[in-house]
């Protein structure tokens, strides 16, 4: 079964951080992967949850020497 995709500002929100920092990791390299629906500019990115949550959970420390 396919999860329902979020869109960026879904995203955004999930995770805390800001559309201006999704769309520079888009560019630039280290932020989650996502899907390109269509020929939209912005509006076909979408996330699997499922990628959004391997992300946040690659990122846990337990100290700062981590």
């Amino acid at each position: 079964m396919v999860s329902k995709l979020l869109n960026e500002k879904e995203v955004a929100e999930q995770i805390g951080m800001s559309l201006a920092w999704l769309r520079r990791k888009r560019l630039t390299g280290g932020g989650i992967p996502y899907l390109k629906m269509g020929n939209e500019l912005r509006s076909g990115v979408r996330y699997d949850p499922r990628a959004v949550e391997d992300f946040m959970q690659n990122r846990i420390r337990r100290s700062t020497s981590e």
